[in-house]
């Protein structure tokens, strides 16, 4: 359950996106936070708080862009074997996000079908679509790497576990990772209006909380423990350094306890 503090933080939160909305006719925001910090359930509580100030509210994951699993099996034999696995910068569909959101900065009516994204096929379902009834009023793009900006080439020579000392010797995955991300920013993330970030207090949190989302895939298709931390070292390097560099910049800053309880709130004043 959660406390008197969540729900006060959560609520003030709403309250300053209905204040920049009202500056912004289309408020376009960032929801940043590793995986398993409670980014869904966050985004949910706030989107119902909206729809009752009348607004249309949008809401999707960076996962709802995934490349199939034959993109990626491409991208695997021209960049490297590692990005067979979804999850990182580059096996995004880019060209869909764009879209998606020059349709919604547009404020035109358009009906647009999202491909389907199953993490549990970990592949796109063809018969399934995403439905989007444009225009809306606020777009809050959710993800575990959202509003990263990469690294430099000196940290990033330094491999950050064993997957990458062993399978990305030659430094491909790594750099592309790098590229695609210095991507993302200036393509989507740059053009956001607010971004939030929820800060857990350590990676070792990660595995933990993404054991736990692990149980809600059907039974057959779940990870096991071996697999599961294999998986979450792809994912080390990006939500390690969004948890402590500098460089990465947030509007509203979220501190959660280990329980997912709200420890506190910090807000920051920059431009890009």
């Amino acid at each position: 359950m959660f406390n008197q503090n969540y729900h006060n933080i959560v609520f003030e939160v709403t309250n300053k996106i209905l204040e920049q909305q009202k500056k912004s006719r289309n408020l376009f925001c960032l929801v940043s936070g590793p995986q398993g910090s409670g980014k869904t359930t966050f985004t949910g509580i706030i989107k119902k708080e909206l729809i009752k100030k009348k607004l249309k509210v949008l809401v999707l994951s960076i996962d709802d862009f995934y490349l199939s699993k034959k993109d990626r099996l491409q991208l695997s034999k021209k960049i490297s074997p590692l990005f067979i696995t979804r999850g990182v910068p580059g096996t995004h569909n880019l060209n869909f996000l764009k879209k998606v959101l020059n349709i919604f900065f547009s404020n035109k009516k358009k009906d647009y079908h999202l491909p389907y994204f199953s993490k549990a096929e970990d592949d796109i379902v063809k018969s399934r679509f995403h439905h989007l009834q444009f225009p809306y009023d606020v777009f809050i793009l959710e993800g575990w790497c959202i509003n990263y900006q990469g690294e430099n080439n000196t940290s990033l020579k330094k491999p950050i576990n064993s997957m990458e000392k062993k399978f990305d010797q030659n430094m491909k995955w790594r750099n592309y990772v790098n590229k695609k991300s210095k991507e993302y920013f200036k393509t989507i993330y740059k053009k956001s209006h607010c971004s939030i970030f929820l800060r857990i207090p350590s990676f070792k949190y990660v595995f933990q909380y993404r054991t736990k989302q692990e149980k809600s895939i059907p039974k057959k298709k779940r990870m096991n423990a071996g697999q599961l931390k294999k998986f979450i070292s792809f994912y080390e390097r990006i939500t390690k350094n969004l948890l402590v560099s500098k460089k990465n910049k947030f509007n509203i800053e979220i501190s959660i306890k280990p329980n997912h309880n709200y420890a506190g709130l910090k807000y920051n004043n920059f431009k890009y």
